[in-house]
């Protein structure tokens, strides 16, 4: 059986419900916490998510990224947020 192929859209990302950003000052680290549990998240992936507001394109996202840090390899930031939608911890959210 083929595994149907499934289009996702980069624009209008924002955290699904139940997500949050979450600084722990205890550990002095940022985490990203849902409803079944929490992952660390390095520098990068804060820079990326913390941006991710629900109305920015992938456009938009990519140019902030690239006005703050230098070299910024916009396929990673593609499959970082391909991996948070796949997950369903971002979502679409276009009215």
């Amino acid at each position: 059986m083929i595994e149907e192929e499934r289009v996702y859209y980069l624009d209008n990302l924002g955290f699904a419900s139940g997500v949050r950003l979450h600084w722990s000052t205890a550990r002095q680290q940022h985490w990203l916490l849902f409803p079944e549990g929490a992952l660390f998240l390095n520098p990068t992936a804060v820079a990326i998510l913390s941006i991710c507001d629900g109305y920015r394109s992938f456009t938009a996202i990519s140019q902030i990224l690239s006005s703050q840090f230098c070299d910024v390899d916009i396929n990673q930031v593609q499959n970082l947020l391909l991996q948070m939608l796949k997950r369903g911890l971002l979502i679409n959210k276009t009215p």
